[in-house]
């Protein structure tokens, strides 16, 4: 069977820095799940050092939500923001950014985000959330109780 040239194949030091940078967000994600968010954060940023390109909106996201839903939005911010860049047309992107936004005080932005999942899903009990927390941050009260977080955590 004759080998396809493929650029690993062909430059064994990007294959090593794909493997690296693979190796250090599976460590971030694994962290993420106990709830050590500043530890993550640190496996993210190696990664980054070797090749941001590498790096997926969705792993980006992964880090925004975990790092949210955790309480420790505002450490993640730059990883909700990255996300956005990356896959600005995402909803669910989005939503976590919004999530990230109402936990750190930037109200009308979080209201935005949500409203935007709002129009796009189709899973009618996700919307209703959303308008329920939408509801909320307009009355200026927070909708992100302890039991909230956890439970979108589960």
């Amino acid at each position: 069977m004759a080998l396809i040239p493929t650029w690993q194949n062909l430059n064994p030091e990007a294959k090593a820095q794909d493997e690296a940078v693979d190796g250090f967000l599976s460590q971030g994600r694994e962290l993420l799940k106990d709830g050590k968010v500043k530890e993550a954060i640190k496996y993210y940023k190696q990664a980054e050092k070797i090749d941001p390109n590498l790096i997926s909106a969705g792993n980006w996201n992964t880090l925004c939500r975990q790092g949210s839903l955790y309480q420790q939005a505002a450490d993640v911010m730059f990883a909700c923001k990255k996300a956005v860049v990356l896959s600005p047309k995402d909803a669910d992107i989005i939503d976590s950014r919004g999530l990230a936004r109402a936990l750190t005080g930037d109200i009308e932005e979080a209201i935005a985000d949500f409203q935007v999942f709002v129009e796009w899903t189709d899973d009618e009990e996700e919307k209703a959330q959303r308008q329920e927390w939408i509801k909320a941050l307009q009355a200026g009260e927070n909708p992100f109780t302890d039991e909230v977080l956890t439970e979108l955590r589960d």
